[in-house]
């Protein structure tokens, strides 16, 4: 049998990591030539060997007639046979020494007892699967049935307007074990953070400077963040709305044509201090004025306090030189005698300037949890995925391109949200804003969300920002957007053949369009509006949601143990109530404002969350796609990055103030925490 007669495969199958990925069954193998010759079949087994294992790769050399043609197909078969005969099949290779080798990218769960056929590459278009092989179509349609088995969704919280998202997780979604390994030592060293309070503090913080204690010691898990360096200066409060986590919020006056009505700044007295001989007017007209306005947390009371929750506006002001001030701040939305308007000094006391920059910073960090993180990074990316599952065949070409960029979002989504939204998580212990309130806000500004203002260029014009001097998001997002964008364009221009009719034919992806912009519970503002009939819309919409998993939520996420570890560069919470006068505050009284036991959980919430275990971007887990003409695409997007990247270094070494965090060496390909 193993003479001149026969023709020698080498066969190498990766079983993935999916939880209970290994098997015990038995898997055969057929080969298919081009011409349409089946071979044998074929018992995958190697003697004293424990065969397709969580992870393993296993090599086996199987034999066919001498005359077989190339591989173009394969046929793989499992039976039930032994305890967990379940297996996940990631990838299968079918080299011949004079041959090209013939990859099988499968990444799914191989039915019992039923032959299932995979071309070559495993990466096809319905309409021409359908066509071409209608059995092979039929068992396409039978894993479709099964997904959306698996994938069966609801409404966040169950709350109906409430993005949707997996009712169970599906094994193959679940972390990877060394993943899971980082989580579990993160989580145990932050146990030890229970016990610095009884080892180091009484009941309360004797200084400002008596909080860095809880950063030194053997047991202490904490590094001195970064932002607590010039957290008290005025320039430092004006960067976190350019650098820090909830850096998209930030608006130009200009654009809106004016401040709010209800946010009536003396002109006249910050022109003279501080716009450097403008008028008010002439700095507004030369796009020098910027504000943030929390008009959405209006109305709501405050969980931890009982009273009612700041809501406060602030204006900002660029400098000549490029630096942003704040010029005034407001912390509730009706201005009156008992909701002063306060100002920098020399206007106002430096004391009663910071304690209102205090309450302005946990409008900031309230908002910014919910919204700006959960909500428009997780949630919607979770009903997008959720969406894609159920419509998509892993056998499609768009499937092979989106996958790594969905890699662990419905698992930290599943199993992660209780850090935040259990009723001992992070909503109630450590926002003052309260669970229920975070998720009414979160359903509020669902309403109103629409993925088409997320696309790069529409959110900076939306926002009047492009004339925002050291702005360093925009500067380093703008060309992280094209190299995401030019990929994704190009590969869909090759898996489409260039034309529109083509993807108007494509009925898994019309299905996929329909679902995800389900005019009940689907998502607002996707191009297309419920079926892409433009090759430009479909780019536009995968396009955005790659950007949201990795840019976007790596700028809402990454920095927070720098900018929340040290609470008074950016409070989650403070005691007491905020000032309704400009009445003097002694410097005991706003340190007294920091609660020990809530400083410290801010402090362990901001290291967990600012975890770092998965590969940097275009640095994919798994390999999906191995057809030369879009692989090509893949390799140009790789170098795209690396020029990113280089670039990014040589802008950090010229800052003053650098960031790092949306660098390809810092960015992942999507979210994992």
């Amino acid at each position: 049998m193993f003479g001149g007669g026969h023709k020698k495969f080498r066969v190498k199958v990766t079983t993935g990591k999916a939880k209970g990925a290994g098997t015990n069954a038995t898997i055969n193998i057929k080969l298919i030539d081009h011409e349409g010759s089946v071979s044998e079949s074929h018992v995958l087994d190697k003697w004293l060997h424990n065969d397709f294992e969580y992870g393993k790769i296993d090599s086996y050399t199987i034999y066919v007639e001498k005359n077989f043609g190339q591989c173009e197909h394969i046929i793989l078969h499992r039976d039930e046979v032994g305890l967990n005969d379940s297996w996940y099949v990631e990838h299968v290779t079918v080299e011949h020494e004079t041959e090209a080798d013939a990859h099988f990218p499968l990444s799914r769960w191989l039915p019992a007892n039923t032959e299932m056929q995979f071309k070559k590459f495993d990466s096809q278009l319905p309409q021409v699967v359908k066509k071409e092989h209608p059995e092979v179509y039929q068992q396409r349609q039978n894993e479709l049935d099964q997904k959306k088995k698996d994938f069966a969704y609801a409404p966040i919280a169950n709350k109906e307007g409430m993005p949707r998202t997996v009712t169970s997780l599906p094994p193959e979604e679940t972390f990877h074990r060394n993943y899971i390994f980082d989580l579990l030592e993160t989580k145990f060293t932050g146990v030890i953070s229970q016990y610095l309070k009884k080892m180091r503090y009484e009941d309360e913080f004797a200084s400002f400077d008596d909080m860095y204690k809880v950063y030194y010691g053997p047991l202490s898990p904490f590094t001195v963040p970064a932002g607590h360096s010039g957290w008290r200066t005025d320039e430092k409060f004006a960067r976190l709305r350019l650098t820090g986590p909830n850096c998209t919020v930030i608006r130009g006056v200009k654009k809106d044509g004016g401040l709010p009505t209800n946010f009536p700044v003396d002109k006249d007295n910050l022109a003279k201090h501080f716009m450097e001989g403008q008028s008010f007017q002439q700095a507004q007209d030369a796009d020098r004025l910027f504000y943030i306005d929390f008009k959405d947390l209006d109305g709501y009371i405050a969980k931890s306090s009982g009273k009612p929750m700041v809501a406060p506006l602030a204006l900002f002001y660029a400098r000549m030189d490029g630096t942003l001030i704040p010029l005034a701040i407001q912390l509730f939305q009706k201005n009156a005698d008992n909701n002063p308007i306060f100002y920098p000094p020399p206007i106002d006391d430096e004391k009663v300037w910071c304690h209102a920059k205090f309450w302005f910073g946990v409008a900031d960090s309230n908002y910014h949890e919910p919204v700006t993180h959960l909500l428009q990074t997780h949630l919607v990316a979770g009903d997008f995925i959720t969406c894609f599952h159920h419509m998509i065949s892993p056998s499609h070409p768009v499937y092979k391109l989106m996958l790594p960029h969905f890699i662990y979002l419905l698992n930290i989504n599943t199993d992660g949200m209780p850090v935040l939204t259990a009723e001992d998580g992070a909503f109630n212990k450590i926002l003052t804003f309260g669970l229920d309130n975070c998720y009414d806000l979160m359903y509020k500004k669902y309403q109103t969300f629409k993925l088409s203002d997320a696309y790069l260029s529409t959110d900076l014009s939306n926002r009047g920002v492009e004339n925002l001097p050291n702005y360093h998001y925009m500067e380093d997002v703008k060309p992280m957007f094209k190299a995401i964008e030019d990929y994704i364009t190009a590969s869909l221009k090759t898996i489409y053949g260039g034309k529109d009719q083509v993807l108007k034919d494509d009925f898994e992806m019309q299905n996929f369009a329909k679902l995800l912009c389900d005019k009940t519970e689907g998502m607002r503002g996707v191009w297309g509006d419920g079926a892409f009939t433009k090759l430009d819309d479909l780019s536009k919409t995968l396009s955005t949601m790659v950007f949201i998993l990795s840019n976007v939520h790596a700028a809402a996420n990454f920095n927070q143990y720098d900018e929340y570890g040290y609470p008074p560069n950016l409070p989650f919470r403070l005691d007491g109530a905020p000032p309704t006068d400009k009445s003097p505050v002694t410097e005991d009284y706003l340190v007294k404002l920091f609660d020990v036991n809530v400083t410290l959980a801010t402090m362990d919430l901001g290291r967990t969350l600012s975890m770092q275990g998965t590969n940097k971007i275009g640095n994919y887990e798994t390999h999906y796609e191995y057809k030369p003409d879009v692989l090509k695409h893949y390799l140009s997007f790789i170098e795209a990055l690396k020029k990113v990247g280089a670039d990014n270094d040589e802008k950090n070494a010229k800052r003053s103030n650098p960031y790092p965090w949306l660098s390809p060496k810092v960015v992942p390909n999507s979210i994992s925490i």
